[in-house]
């Protein structure tokens, strides 16, 4: 089994397995609701309770209503007070209305919407709450979703499945929509009349609900017949919600809003009076916000909101004080439903409000009886409690219907209404069942994954000579090693079956259906290749001896990567943890700076007073050589530039509303100094690729050319989309989509052209390249008459022509990357690019272990791939949340995705979107491998260097995933496990997606360089013997 350690691609394989375990965990933690698909009507209402026979379609009738449901978004449950709205107040505290407290079920996440170019704007906008669909579903469906359902539906897709409106237009009812567009997108198709107002604009405080007001005075103006011309009418104003965002909730413009609302209600109150039907007015929030502003989270002020209801008949609320209890988002569905004299929606496992209900016992009880009967059938199992009482309750009723005895009455009212709150909490609660089994198990896998890539790692930091002293003397037989696997692989798969018979799990894990068979076959075989990797690398480690000559800020760097996992435990340290990346970076820099000073003042102490260990141990003289004694103004000047960066966007979630550096330069009235960036970025951008061309064939400097154009493509596409001024006007008229295109052109041609170059076919052609050309083939020996060598074994330069071409393809990726990330990012955030790149060149300078140890050791490489690789790692995570990244979905730039496309497709914008969420960490990754390719001196020490840095980034992403899927097992019941530990869950899935894309990008170009040398010598041997 040791050549499964000695591959260089075994840590992949590994990453990819620990990528499909996740997956596993997933499926654990976000179950999916299946809706039934059911679509009501009203031949379902049950014509027999019992056994006695009832009218179910006389019975079921409300009479003729006309239903306003009013939605504020973002009231809050102390908003609806006379405080802030008088009149509401006033009616609540007469008991002419009914005040209920709702609440916004978590997971309140945030819906990233298409960007506004105003970035205060999207700042807020941004924060606008995929919670909105999540509330909106439950109101118009009566089902509550489940945090699986929200990310999957991110973006706010039509509602597939039964719904109030659905429902509604099958009977015919008119319904009639004003304000948030949304409603337009979720329900398409369903309303007579409909004028949708963007969210777009969040500065808006005032228009965006006057363009719903204003439709009030016609469509509140009953006809001939003194009825209104609607049946249900929806408005959803949109002005408190857009001041909370960018204000707070004590802004001095709440209160003036608020009044404004209740202006509406007495306005739509007083309408009603005039109507000769009956009025009925639902007026809520969809959900609350912080007194900082916004919401996402599951505070009370984000998750409690009112639910007043009014009618125009002389209704009396029939609770104390106006005061309803709590009821939930779902109950709204049935009640809008038994208003419209329409069936609650098929998957509707909600209850009808109180103050709803009808007085007359026989329709009262019918109703829920019939709510009961649909809550009944959604739950599986018949030997609930809850289900027995239902059963009692019917036959209760039907009793009374036999005899018309109160007293039966009174018992079925308290069956009904007990099992339907029972049924009710049981149907939500289901929603977030989790797999046990399949997280355990997946955590498992996980844990075995982590400790193989923890062996690997460590056996790959042996020296190539130790390695191949621990050597086993006997070696196994393949057919032994086959037949020990197929043992070990049996005992995992039993060890599995058991523990799905022994623990009696429903996990669809051990459902040993067709499909979750592969799956479950994937698993055993995973831990079987980990125990044998973990078995072989135990006991072929035979030295790691240089882990003793670890220094100070390799300690740094290996505890900091261990801790980070750890703090997770802590709800602050995921939402902030930025603040803990800017710590160890801190504390880093500072570290750095003072070794670097005692080096340099080292050198000039001794070189100036002529120390006999200067003159006779010349080694400080070769330690600043290397660097120069320039590195201290340097590495000064860096500490300086990352103050500055980290003051380019507020991230997180306590100090997010604070104004940044980037509010200042995206004002109007400063946009010279964003444009300052946006060029000064891009031309940094540019002489660093110009820079590294010298490791590509430059033939006829077309990679220099070509360069130039896609940078001039980026600089034009800002021109073009109104983000840089120029003096040439006729660029702004250009197509920005086929600008993006010319520029991925530019792009594929320079891959093209170089891997052409390569395998020599401009030389067969008869365009010969320059002598010194880093592609040309040659033979140090000559042939001779004593010596004949075979075609395939003649001494060419092979390895040597892989090696640069190696060079030339990883930095021709860096500066394609570089190119599209700044096509990609916001102008205020181009500056990141160079940014990057100069702090991986000077750190890397700085950890060399030359300069910074005491001692001058030989055979430092190792330990300087094992620390530049962490602090490339650590790079990448600062720079992520240096560019306004969080572990909020708010923070998710949508409006990436769409740079160069003219419609939706869905595979592109994802790569956009994801490529510019992990610009940083991709950055950093690309030039650290980029310095391995540069520093190698022959081939084989270059595929080492990959080798170990693969090992490392791959423990790294695998040990953060184990001990974060741990904590969100130990943490599944927490009050913010929606808010906080999911949206971390789902961040750290698509690192590990991009992880997994990134390390196979550089399996590529070493497949590339083997695939092109396999066609080199096609072409070339031919040519040149």
């Amino acid at each position: 089994m040791l050549h499964w350690v000695q591959h260089r691609w075994t840590s992949l394989w590994l990453l990819i397995s620990a990528l499909a375990a996740l997956c596993l965990f997933l499926y654990g933690f976000f179950p999916l609701k299946y809706h039934s698909g059911k679509l009501a009507s009203m031949d379902d209402l049950p014509n027999v309770i019992n056994g006695v026979s009832i009218d179910g379609q006389e019975v079921y009738n409300s009479g003729e209503n006309s239903v306003i449901l009013m939605v504020i978004d973002g009231l809050r449950y102390d908003f609806a007070t006379e405080e802030y709205m008088p009149f509401t107040g006033q009616l609540i505290k007469n008991k002419s209305a009914c005040l209920y407290v709702s609440v916004a079920e978590p997971p309140t996440v945030t819906m990233p919407r298409i960007k506004s170019p105003d970035r205060k704007k999207e700042k807020a906008q941004w924060r606008r709450t995929i919670n909105f669909w999540r509330d909106i579903f439950a109101m118009m469906t009566g089902s509550v979703s489940t945090f699986a359902d929200v990310a999957l539906n991110f973006g706010a897709p039509a509602v597939v499945g039964d719904s109030v409106l659905r429902v509604a237009a099958a009977k015919g009812r008119r319904t009639v929509m004003y304000g948030d567009d949304t409603w337009l997108r979720l329900f398409p198709g369903l309303w007579t009349e409909s004028d949708g107002t963007t969210s777009f604009f969040v500065t808006d405080y005032t228009e965006v609900d006057k363009n719903v007001t204003r439709h009030l005075d016609r469509i509140l103006t009953p006809d001939e017949k003194k009825k209104p011309p609607f049946d249900l009418l929806v408005l959803h104003y949109l002005g408190l919600d857009h001041i909370g965002h960018l204000e707070g909730a004590r802004s001095p413009k709440i209160k003036p809003k608020l009044l404004e609302m209740d202006d509406v209600v007495k306005k739509i109150y007083k309408a009603m009076q005039t109507w000769e039907r009956k009025g009925v007015l639902l007026l809520c929030g969809d959900h609350g916000m912080r007194d900082a502003g916004g919401h996402g989270g599951a505070s009370p002020a984000e998750l409690l909101v009112p639910l007043v209801v009014l009618t125009s008949d002389g209704f009396r609320c029939p609770h104390e004080a106006g005061a309803g209890g709590t009821v939930a988002q779902t109950d709204v569905a049935p009640s809008l439903a038994w208003l419209l004299g329409a069936p609650p929606p098929g998957d509707s496992a909600g209850r009808v409000l109180a103050a709803l209900l009808p007085r007359d016992p026989r329709q009262h009880l019918y109703l829920l009886h019939v709510l009961a009967e649909r809550n009944a059938r959604l739950v599986p199992s018949t030997d609930k409690e809850f289900y027995k009482q239902f059963e009692r309750a019917k036959v209760q009723f039907a009793h009374f219907l036999a005899t018309g005895q109160q007293s039966a009455a009174k018992i079925a009212k308290e069956f009904y209404e007990e099992s339907l709150e029972e049924m009710s909490k049981y149907l939500t609660e289901t929603t977030t069942d989790f797999d046990m089994f399949a997280l355990i198990s997946a955590t498992c896998i996980l844990y075995l994954l982590a400790g193989a890539l923890l062996c690997i790692t460590l056996y790959s930091l042996q020296s190539e000579a130790r390695r191949k002293i621990s050597f086993p003397k006997l070696h196994r037989s393949k057919a032994s090693s086959l037949i020990a696997f197929v043992v070990v692989l049996v005992i995992s798969a039993f060890t599995l079956i058991t523990a799905c018979f022994i623990t009696e799990t429903k996990s669809q894990f051990c459902s040993f259906s067709p499909l979750w068979s592969i799956a479950f076959i994937a698993a055993a075989v995973t831990i079987t290749v980990a125990y044998f990797i973990i078995k072989t690398t135990i006991e072929n480690t035979k030295d790691l001896s240089i882990l003793r000559d670890l220094n100070a800020i390799d300690y740094l760097l290996i505890i900091g990567t261990l801790f980070h996992s750890w703090s997770f435990f802590g709800t602050s340290f995921i939402e902030e943890e930025h603040m803990t990346w800017y710590f160890f970076w801190n504390t880093l820099m500072f570290f750095i700076l003072v070794r670097t000073i005692v080096v340099v003042v080292m050198y000039f102490a001794k070189r100036w007073s002529g120390a006999t260990e200067f003159q006779e141990k010349p080694h400080l003289e070769n330690r600043m050589s290397s660097v120069g004694v320039s590195i201290v103004p340097q590495w000064v000047l860096l500490i300086a530039l990352h103050r500055y960066l980290r003051t380019m966007n507020q991230t997180g979630d306590r100090w997010l509303f604070l104004p940044d550096t980037a509010d200042w330069l995206n004002s109007p009235e400063n946009s010279f100094y964003l444009e300052a960036h946006l060029v000064i970025g891009s031309l940094l951008t540019l002489a660093i690729c110009l820079w590294n061309i010298r490791f590509m064939n430059n033939y006829m400097q077309i990679h220099s050319a070509l360069t130039v154009l896609a940078t001039a493509c980026t600089l034009c596409h800002r021109i073009a989309t109104n983000a840089l001024v120029t003096p040439f006007p006729i660029i702004k008229t250009w197509d920005p989509v086929l600008i993006v295109n010319i520029f991925w052109g530019l792009l594929i041609s320079q891959v093209i052209f170089e891997l052409l170059t390569y395998i020599g076919l401009f030389k067969t052609c008869g365009f010969p390249l320059k002598g010194d050309n880093k592609f040309a083939y040659n033979k140090p020996k000559a042939k001779n008459e004593d010596y004949f060598y075979d075609q395939m074994e003649e001494p060419w330069n092979i390895d040597e022509v892989k090696l640069n071409l190696a060079r030339s393809i990883t930095h021709i990726m860096y500066n394609d990357l570089m190119l599209i990330i700044i096509l990609l990012m916001k102008p205020h955030n181009v500056i990141m690019v160079p940014s990057i790149y100069f702090t991986c060149k000077l750190t890397s300078k700085c950890l060399d272990h030359k300069l910074l140890d005491a001692r001058m050791r030989k055979g430092t490489e190792i330990l300087d791939v094992l620390s530049k690789s962490l602090v490339h790692l650590w790079i990448g995570f600062l720079f992520y949340f240096y560019q306004g990244n969080s572990n909020s979905l708010a923070s998710v730039e949508l409006g990436a995705g769409y740079v160069g496309l003219r419609e939706y497709s869905a595979a592109r914008v994802a790569a956009r979107v994801g490529l510019h969420a992990y610009a940083a960490p991709a950055l950093a990754g690309a030039q650290l491998f980029c310095a391995a390719a540069a520093r190698a001196h022959h081939w084989k020490g270059y595929l080492e260097s990959v080798w170990r840095v693969i090992n490392i980034f791959a423990l790294q992403r695998v040990y953060q995933l184990v001990i974060y899927c741990l904590i969100a097992i130990l943490f599944r019941h927490h009050l913010f496990v929606w808010t906080v530990f999911s949206p971390k869950l789902l961040y750290d899935f698509v690192a590990t997606v991009f992880s997994v894309q990134a390390l196979s990008t550089i399996c590529v170009i070493v497949l590339l360089t083997h695939a092109s040398s396999w066609m080199a010598k096609k072409l070339t041997y031919k040519s040149t013997l």
